[in-house]
């Protein structure tokens, strides 16, 4: 009698663990699978994602795989040969800031495809405290000139081969003097 209420208590108790386990996996399941996706309005493309279409300067860029473009981040990042000084340097050499007065950041995003060479232009403009905000077109077309100028770029490697990578420079200006180049 003892041991059947014993093997009672034991079958309650794995029953329990097993509804509990039970639970968690389909809790997580569901966590993973729809609680932090929207039903709605749902991103097509990641974030980084420049559409040729709407990319700015296409000419004849193409890129090596369209279904593979890595972050400027990943493994050995895609540079300017020059290195961050030497873009620098080029730019301030050449940059020519007498009548601009706007403060902000100008971003321009693009691809450095496998061969080193860039394209597909998207331009981002913010004031200081980092709000959408117009900019002079004037200043917008000068440095979006000098930043399509910029030729030598060594292509991002992945596993000791050349792919195609999103990249980005961002101008930060007070006055219209350039006082830092990012990143």
């Amino acid at each position: 009698m003892r041991n059947k209420k014993w093997l009672r208590i034991l079958g309650l108790v794995i029953l329990g663990i097993l509804l509990l386990a039970g639970g968690f996996v389909l809790y997580s399941w569901y966590t993973l699978n729809h609680r932090y996706f929207p039903e709605t309005n749902r991103f097509t493309q990641a974030a980084n994602y420049i559409d040729p279409e709407k990319a700015i300067d296409l000419g004849d860029f193409t890129v090596c795989d369209e279904d593979n473009i890595y972050d400027y981040y990943n493994s050995d990042g895609a540079d300017y040969q020059a290195g961050k000084n030497g873009l620098r340097t080029q730019i301030l050499s050449q940059y020519q800031a007498a009548h601009f007065k706007d403060s902000g950041y100008l971003n321009i995003r693009f691809v450095v495809n496998c061969q080193g060479k860039p394209g597909r232009y998207v331009m981002e403009t913010y004031d200081l405290d980092l709000n959408a905000s117009p900019m002079d077109e004037e200043l917008k077309a000068h440095l979006f000139n000098l930043t399509r100028d910029l030729k030598n770029w060594n292509p991002i490697q992945i596993n000791g081969t050349a792919q195609d990578a999103y990249v980005y420079i961002s101008y930060r200006l007070e006055n219209g003097k350039i006082v830092a180049i990012l990143p």
